[in-house]
């Protein structure tokens, strides 16, 4: 049985020294819990028999203290060392005292602030059994001194962090001179353990108890429920300590005591049942736990080198990495915008670069585009054009100035649209390169942020020669209005037609009308002629003059900006939070994997 204690042991010390949390693989352990001065040193020193544990005024344990007990037929007299300095020995269990003091010091410094990294110290004894225990700070309720504010909160949310694992037995210590029903240690633990399935209770100074029928059924268990027992004890009182008592007379006296007054549960009472029963339960905690913390381990492990992998390995070429990095960054670029992969957006949407591009040209070109309209008053400007253009002679025909001065004016309206359309799609694959760059080169946060500088440089270059070609195009256009375009002349005789046979009476004023209807109709038709074919032209530009020529020089420019023996060693220094994430998933593999090779030896 005591190799189950053992393995349990082993692997709290393997998951202490990489500084895993209580919670992170939860083993079956014995949490020592109770409010300040409710005798839980006394308690721990009783089972141990030794005085080993500093005492004093205020919060003397800041720590947690994880106790290790083996039991070795060797370890003539008992002897102790600290996982922290394990090759040195301690048979003056004074001097362990000094060195908890000392270690405690040495973390917490000088301040009466509670730290959860826990000491853990391991006493071979032949006349011991193997078990191990974990002593927490006892609750303070009220700062006393120079105790931070803060102190209950500190001391609740650290007992919690070791009481909440399911697989924890927890000892809640509970002075016999004070009304259970205000017991910290049992109200902490039914918080966690409504239904007293994992609490043992212990009552200290059980001889300050009056003898009342009330107290008797406490300590028969029948006043709490609390399913693994309530065991009475009884503490050396700090006069007696000062007298010298041993621990060995204070054990005989605890004897004597139970048998006399409670003679009926004497054999349930006292520290000898007490570390008789933590034993018990302790290896059938573990017994039932293994299973699944095999398990457990194993999931750990897996998640562990998933970690590894998704920050990379260290870095033994530095050169080779970076034009490796740079390849992949354009590589990644490439199959983006082909959409053989995919980005996720900031609104969490999972895209390929290609189709968000495209969505933009539907969202902002074409619809943009296909919103505009003639001018409300286009007839009235329509007549002032014509009034404009005959003169001070009334005119017999409409001028083609008239028309063109018009046309030209409806085509300037799309030099707007298609300029934000422009823009939009060059914000588009700057998004996209950002959010590349941040995936690729996560690991470097300075190679990050020149290679965005590359691309947005080169991005802004290109940017140019699509608004250079398109206003040319767009000049073009304005300045000269092609009537004899084949759509436009196809329709023309129609649009005449239809406007003269609306007006049978021949008069100046249907004239007039009709001349302006005409027109109107004709400008609707080159206005949607120009926007079909910008409609068609400027995501052909886009994606010539900015998406293929950006892509073209990518890689050359990241190149002859980045490659440079000068900067490669600034580029390449990773962020100091990934070194520090791949040391501890390092450790914490490395910790599962001696925790699986440990539990294989029960097999």
């Amino acid at each position: 049985m005591d190799n189950f204690l053992k393995v349990i042991n082993e692997l709290q010390d393997v998951f202490s020294t990489v500084g895993a949390s209580p919670d992170s693989i939860k083993l079956p352990q014995i949490v020592v819990v109770g409010s300040q001065s409710a005798g839980k040193s006394s308690v721990l020193e009783s089972i141990v028999r030794k005085n080993f544990l500093p005492r004093g005024g205020g919060i003397v344990t800041r720590r947690p203290l994880i106790i290790q007990i083996t039991q070795d037929n060797l370890a003539v007299p008992s002897w102790a060392c600290f996982l922290h300095n394990p090759d040195k020995k301690y048979t003056d269990f004074d001097e362990v005292r000094d060195e908890i003091v000392a270690e405690t010091d040495r973390i917490c410094g000088n301040s009466k602030n509670i730290l959860p990294d826990p000491i853990t110290l391991k006493i071979y004894a032949a006349d011991l059994p193997t078990l191990t225990l974990v002593d927490l700070p006892g609750i303070v309720k009220v700062p006393v001194g120079d105790q931070p504010e803060n102190i209950e909160e500190q001391t609740i949310n650290l007992v919690k962090s070791f009481v909440q694992n399911p697989n924890s037995i927890i000892l809640a210590v509970s002075p016999g001179n004070v009304d259970l029903a205000n017991s910290e240690a049992l109200k902490m633990a039914r918080q966690v353990d409504p239904d007293s399935k994992r609490t043992l209770a212990v009552i200290t100074k059980a001889d300050l108890m009056e003898k009342t029928t009330e107290n008797r059924m406490v300590l028969e268990g029948k006043s709490i429920p609390v399913k693994l027992g309530i065991i009475g004890v009884i503490n050396r009182s700090q006069a007696k300590m000062d007298e010298g008592q041993l621990l060995k007379e204070a054990l005989e006296e605890e004897e004597l005591y139970f048998k006399t007054n409670y003679n009926y549960i004497a054999e349930e009472m006292g520290t000898p049942y007490l570390t008789k029963r933590l034993c018990q339960i302790l290896i059938e905690n573990v017994k039932e736990c293994l299973p699944e913390l095999i398990i457990r381990i194993t999931e750990q492990k897996v998640i562990q080198q998933n970690i590894l992998d998704s920050l990379g390995e260290q870095i033994d070429d530095v050169f080779e990495m970076l034009v490796h990095l740079l390849y992949k960054f354009c590589q990644t670029f490439d199959n983006n915008m082909e959409g053989k992969e995919t980005i996720k957006l900031h609104n969490g949407i999972e895209i390929s670069g290609g189709q968000h591009l495209f969505q933009q040209f539907q969202h902002t070109i074409c619809a943009e585009l296909e919103s505009i309209k003639l001018p409300e008053n286009i007839e009235a400007q329509i007549e002032h054009e014509i009034m404009s253009a005959s003169g001070s002679k009334p005119a017999l025909f409409t001028p083609n100035i008239t028309f063109e001065n018009l046309a030209s004016n409806q085509v300037k309206v799309y030099v707007h649209p298609v300029k934000k359309s422009i823009k939009k799609c060059c914000e588009t694959i700057t998004e996209i390169t950002m959010l590349l760059s941040k995936n690729v080169f996560r690991r470097f946060p300075n190679l990050k942020r020149e290679a965005h500088h590359v691309c947005l440089s080169l991005l802004i270059l290109k940017t140019q020669a699509v608004e250079q070609f398109l206003d040319n195009y767009l000049k073009c256009e304005i300045c000269y209005i092609n009537t004899n375009h084949k759509l436009f002349t196809k329709d023309r005789r129609r649009i005449e037609e239809e406007t003269r046979d609306d007006h049978d009476e021949d008069t100046d004023a249907n004239f007039e009308k009709q001349n302006v209807k005409r027109i109107k109709a004709l400008l609707e038709l080159y206005s949607n002629i120009i926007k079909n074919q910008l409609m068609d032209i400027v995501p052909k530009t886009v994606m010539s003059f900015m998406v293929y020529a950006f892509k073209e020089d990518l890689h050359k420019e990241l190149i002859q900006k980045l490659v440079d023996p000068q900067k490669i060693d600034q580029l390449m220094r990773e962020d100091c939070f990934i070194e520090e994430k791949r040391k501890k998933a390092t450790k914490m593999l490395h910790a599962l994997e001696q925790a699986d090779a440990i539990t294989c030896l029960l097999d």
